[in-house]
């Protein structure tokens, strides 16, 4: 049996939050099933210049057509979210979806591969101003802390 889920998003300006300038940021509340949970859309606006009822900027200048758009934006992945998640066969919750907007899980990489990269970096700038080097024991030198960099197995580094 399926179970019945209710679900909605609304934008708002947070008139309590306002800053030096006198702009108030604007969220998006998710709510699903009665739990809600807000994001912060990275936009801010005067107070005086948000129409709750169409939850967009009212002016038309630049900046406030660009908050218009960035809300749009966030809206169609708010609910390309829940659609997803309704496809992986999972209960919808807001929770998940804030998660899966933020993508948590989706940016972590695993530290060696990371270091790996770094390591083979430093070891072209190295090997670049070893060839640009003119006496041989420089050369000779900056080679062997490659091969050392090389052979020194990736455990010992400590983070």
């Amino acid at each position: 049996m399926c179970r019945r889920t209710t679900f909605s998003v609304v934008f708002f300006c947070k008139k309590t939050k306002l800053n030096k300038k006198g702009k108030a940021p604007i969220y998006a509340r998710i709510t699903t099933s009665g739990n809600i949970t807000e994001i912060y859309t990275q936009c801010q606006i005067e107070p005086k210049h948000w129409s709750q009822r169409l939850e967009q900027s009212t002016l038309r200048d630049s900046v406030s057509l660009q908050i218009n758009e960035i809300i749009t934006t966030y809206r169609t992945n708010i609910l390309a979210a829940y659609d997803s998640i309704i496809k992986e066969g999972r209960e919808p919750n807001c929770f998940a979806i804030k998660q899966r907007l933020e993508n948590r899980s989706g940016n972590r990489r695993m530290f060696l591969a990371e270091f790996s990269k770094y390591c083979d970096k430093r070891q072209k700038e190295v090997r670049y101003v070893t060839d640009a080097a003119s006496d041989g024991v420089t050369v000779h030198h900056k080679e062997r802390i490659i091969t050392d960099i090389n052979t020194t197995p990736y455990a010992e580094y400590t983070v």
